[in-house]
């Protein structure tokens, strides 16, 4: 399978041939169509492989940041970078656009759900459980994502270079002030009652 990958993202979907994943594998023809009959079987198993393999390191980042509560927004911003600046986002980007309503295009779209969405929902868990507020924290996680996957689309056109990590910087100090300053203003005041009281 890690041949049919690295195929994959040397020659994406239109210059991806069975025959060379066979060849590379030292498997004949006929075994390799034994057990995926058409390319995008082959294709959508591949893929699946990525995406578990994305989304286990991103569980590992955030059991790292379960253990060391003050780079929790580091460490997102960190797995954010690591798959949409990636050849795997390239990769599921090219198969997503060969056709969205074909049963690949369908496929790759069930593949990101089952994935991808688990991962930010983890990401979202993880930093409620260390004590933040669950709005701020889907806002934190979600602008994280989108931001990093905007400039992963932006690779078709240009290489992000430091624009990003300059960006990312920024992002990642206005995240910080959002929770704490949520966490900040969550805290009681007695100051209005005792007002009202005193009125």
């Amino acid at each position: 399978m890690r041949g049919a990958i690295a195929l994959l993202k040397r020659k994406r979907y239109t210059g991806f041939r069975t025959a060379d994943v066979a060849e590379e594998a030292g498997v004949s023809k006929g075994a390799q169509t034994h057990h995926f009959p058409s390319k995008d079987m082959l294709v959508l198993e591949a893929l699946e492989e990525v995406y578990r393999q994305t989304q286990e390191n991103a569980m590992k980042r955030i059991a790292q940041a379960k253990a060391s509560p003050e780079e929790f927004v580091e460490l997102l911003v960190a797995d954010s970078e690591s798959f949409f600046l990636s050849d795997d986002f390239l990769l599921s980007l090219d198969l997503m656009m060969v056709d969205p309503q074909s049963p690949l295009g369908v496929g790759v779209k069930e593949l990101a759900q089952r994935y991808r969405l688990p991962v930010e929902k983890a990401w979202v868990d993880a930093l409620i459980d260390a004590g933040n507020d669950r709005a701020k924290v889907t806002q934190v996680v979600g602008l994280t994502y989108a931001l990093a996957r905007g400039f992963g689309v932006r690779q078709l056109i240009s290489d992000p270079g430091d624009d990003f990590h300059l960006l990312m910087q920024s992002w990642l100090e206005t995240a910080r002030a959002m929770l704490e300053h949520k966490a900040c203003s969550a805290r009681p005041s007695r100051t209005p009652r005792a007002v009202r009281k005193a009125g």
